[in-house]
């Protein structure tokens, strides 16, 4: 027996953490740069195939080329990445309270364990992550970095929102912007222009809606961070619907802009304050200049031009190589 055989299988030299699906395409983009061997992808769906143990002291999940790796206590760290928790509609159908429905709580206990694993270093941790995606924590923190944000607010009644923004002002949800609905057909919720009359009668507390005051925007920005680096794309608005997803070709017509520094040290400095290693971030500028409008720490950014999605896969696969 040599001295390897003895101490066992060798270790990967990489030791990198997806939590997503592999299917994904952000995530295919991050994993091209990765190494197979230590490079582990799971997510709530795919956690009973992946996870193998899970101890106070031991976490062994089976890595892209099929062998186990243990990624707790691991020198150097291993690195993760929180891209999705599990698949669009994976938790959809099961009634609350049933078995079905406890299975998959059970499940989502097990993944929550794993991300506040202390001895991975993550590029945000879960619980900044859920913080970063409340958009009134958003704003907060924006406001008081200094950064100029649409004045918002939450309100029971239309005569406070009339009084804090005028005669026409915007919504959009607080919570969750996609819901299926009772046919099972999949519903997108879009940021949209109300009066106070379009809202007589309506509990604006059921589902809470932010309200906010109405920007004319000359121009859209989809800026990206990843640590320290940032990448700023823009989008004319003319012609445009208030939120330019509605156009389909709006999806396609980004490019890459030098044009706003300032906007990227901002950008830098809210995800810095949030904890979010990584970001995508949606900016408004109109006749008095750039606002911050929305922070995801999950986005998406392949729809934006080649010069730009390269450089962000590639930043995200070097912090996880350790590099």
């Amino acid at each position: 027996m040599t001295p390897q055989e003895a101490e066992g299988p060798a270790q990967p030299s990489v030791k990198a953490l997806i939590i997503g699906d592999s299917d994904d395409p952000h995530v295919q983009a991050v994993l091209e740069q990765l190494p197979a061997r230590g490079t582990v992808v799971v997510d709530a769906a795919t956690l009973p195939e992946v996870l193998q143990v899970l101890g106070l002291g031991r976490c062994l999940l089976i890595d892209r080329a099929g062998r186990p790796v243990d990624l707790t206590g691991a020198s150097p760290a291993a690195r993760g990445w929180i891209r999705r928790l599990a698949p669009a509609g994976w938790d959809a159908g099961p009634r609350l309270g049933s078995h079905a429905a406890a299975r998959l709580a059970s499940r989502m206990t097990l993944l929550a364990a794993l991300l506040r694993d202390a001895s991975i270093s993550w590029l945000c941790n879960v619980d900044s992550l859920f913080a970063a995606e409340n958009k009134i924590v958003q704003y907060k923190a924006a406001r008081a970095a200094g950064i100029r944000v649409p004045e918002t607010l939450v309100s029971a009644g239309t005569a406070e929102l009339t009084a804090a923004f005028g005669e026409r002002f915007i919504v959009k949800p607080l919570g969750p912007g996609n819901f299926t609905d009772d046919q099972g057909n999949n519903r997108i919720v879009h940021t949209q222009v109300v009066t106070a009359d379009d809202l007589a009668g309506a509990d604006l507390l059921g589902a809470p809606f932010l309200a906010q005051q109405l920007l004319t925007a000359q121009a859209h920005l989809r800026v990206v961070t990843v640590r320290e680096h940032a990448w700023t794309a823009e989008l004319d608005a003319n012609g445009l619907p208030l939120d330019w997803r509605q156009a389909a070709s709006a999806h396609h017509s980004f490019t890459q802009s030098p044009d706003w520094p300032t906007v990227e040290r901002q950008a830098l400095r809210l995800a810095k304050t949030l904890g979010t290693g990584f970001s995508c971030q949606d900016w408004i500028v109109d006749s008095d200049g750039p606002a911050f409008i929305d922070l995801n720490p999950g986005g998406q950014w392949l729809f934006l031009p080649d010069s730009l999605t390269q450089p962000v896969a590639e930043h995200l696969a070097q912090w996880l190589r350790g590099n």
